[in-house]
């Protein structure tokens, strides 16, 4: 037997949130398991076009990553997987993983990081760990990437279960989902109390959505607060850098382990 560890990621094309946030979670991983192979894949056909166009950075897809790791006689292979919710991008994986099947003794994939009841819950742990202080009596705002999967309905679940746990002010709006920055805008504008929202991604890399969706100057969960009298403090920092975060992936990982 000769075990392999796949870390499964969307990908981003922005360096500095490649470093704090996919990078940190695959050299936990490689500390965490020193002795096992670890290998990557960024699951986005367009990132990985870009990156290897522009910055002349390769990396695997998945079929690919399982491919090397055939041929260097990995026999058992657990995949990582850093997706926020089991969506179309986590369910490539598993069709992929069909493929291989039968080149492998067995393959194991891990849950997304909302895979379980206990994720959900471990999650509005460390949003209270290290948001409360910040948010204080005002409201809080994630941006989601959202998807047109039925897994969408994942993100008013979250919502649901951060507000019950935290018992924070706290709501969650998708950039491509059905949860729209303005239907959360209708909920909060006429409620008494603050006028000042904190805003951060709930995405693993605070990359491009983060910089245009987020804060850009145009038509962003950002003007569109201010618009509506809204005073905004921003978060620039993508799910993956909080250590919290990367050990419930570490614990989904030592499971299949």
């Amino acid at each position: 037997m000769k075990k392999g560890i796949l870390v499964a990621s969307f990908g981003t094309t922005f360096e500095n949130a490649r470093e704090l946030n996919i990078d940190a979670i695959v050299n936990d991983v490689k500390n965490q398991y020193p002795q096992i192979p670890v290998y990557e894949t960024y699951t986005s056909n367009r990132v990985r076009k870009v990156l290897r166009n522009k910055n002349g950075i390769y990396k695997d897809s998945v079929s690919e990553a399982l491919e090397k790791m055939y041929q260097n006689k990995i026999t058992d292979v657990v995949i990582l997987v850093t997706h926020i919710i089991d969506g179309i991008e986590s369910n490539q994986i598993k069709n992929t993983v069909k493929e291989y099947c039968d080149k492998f003794d067995s393959v194991k994939v891990s849950d997304v990081l909302l895979g379980t009841d206990a994720d959900y819950k471990e999650v509005a742990k460390v949003v209270y760990k290290n948001l409360s202080d910040i948010v204080g009596n005002d409201k809080l705002v994630f941006m989601g990437h959202g998807t047109f999967h039925n897994a969408d309905e994942n993100y008013l679940r979250l919502e649901n279960v951060l507000r019950r746990e935290t018992k924070m002010d706290v709501y969650v709006a998708t950039v491509n989902g059905d949860m729209k920055i303005q239907d959360v805008i209708g909920r909060i504008k006429h409620k008494e109390g603050s006028k000042r929202v904190v805003i951060t991604p709930f995405m693993l890399v605070a990359g491009k959505h983060a910089i245009n969706d987020m804060v850009g100057d145009e038509d962003s969960f950002k003007t569109r607060l201010e618009h509506e009298g809204f005073t905004t403090d921003c978060i620039l920092k993508g799910l993956g850098e909080y250590s919290q975060i990367r050990d419930i992936y570490l614990e989904h990982l030592r499971k299949l382990l």
